[in-house]
């Protein structure tokens, strides 16, 4: 493995010949490529790479989300990228053919003080009792960050995808902290389509306060619910 700093050559990915590349942080770094490859279809390793996918296609709807992303770059350590840090961090809690109750969307934070969340056929609605029952924020947080990432399950048609998810954002600026909060986020036309062909879900939400400039200064820990 070579590790290339600088960008002599660019920031490279994918395979070269042999080789295969990938820049982490600024570094692109060169590995060998095994001459051959067996794949191995005992039924524990399938497992393992099904959990792979499912995990890693919840990391990147996390990552569809801007301010998620910004949350999970406060807590990543060098070398590792925003992506592997959210698929370590939820790995163990999905499940080989989907996301569980159990997997979060964001790394801890202070308890979202919800009273009623509900996943509907066009929105998402959630009543947040005063946030400042469960955190103290400072004078600089006047805006907040609702975010949701919902996964819907058991399709009504086999034929169809075990599971969906999709990812929501909603900026509130001039938020009051003292006092409770109902929001909605609305699902777009090609969303609705989609999560009509399933009949549960899970909703995983949490809310960040930010500064007026929009950098994210608290967030709660995630919110599940299934419905």
């Amino acid at each position: 493995m070579a590790i290339v700093n600088g960008n002599v050559i660019g920031n490279l990915s994918g395979r070269l010949g042999n080789l295969s590349a990938r820049t982490v942080e600024g570094k692109t770094i060169l590995a060998a490529r095994p001459s051959s490859f067996n794949v191995n279809y005992c039924p524990a390793v399938m497992q393992v790479r099904q959990k792979f996918a499912v995990t890693g296609n919840l990391a990147k709807n996390i990552l569809s989300l801007s301010t998620l992303e910004a949350i999970w770059k406060t807590v990543k350590v060098s070398g590792i990228s925003v992506f592997n840090t959210i698929f370590k961090n939820n790995f163990g809690y999905s499940s080989t053919d989907k996301p569980t109750v159990d997997n979060i969307i964001t790394p801890g934070g202070f308890s979202l003080p919800v009273d009623t969340a509900a996943v509907d056929a066009d929105k998402i609605t959630a009543s947040l009792l005063a946030l400042n029952t469960t955190s103290i924020f400072a004078p600089e947080e006047v805006n907040v960050s609702a975010n949701a990432v919902v996964c819907y399950t058991d399709p009504t048609n086999p034929d169809d995808a075990p599971y969906q998810i999709l990812a929501l954002s909603k900026e509130v600026a001039n938020f009051d902290f003292a006092q409770p909060y109902n929001f909605q986020l609305d699902l777009d036309v090609k969303q609705k389509l989609m999560a009509a062909k399933y009949t549960k879900s899970i909703l995983f939400l949490i809310v960040a306060s930010k500064t007026a400039d929009g950098k994210v200064v608290q967030y709660s820990s995630t919110y599940p619910k299934v419905s």
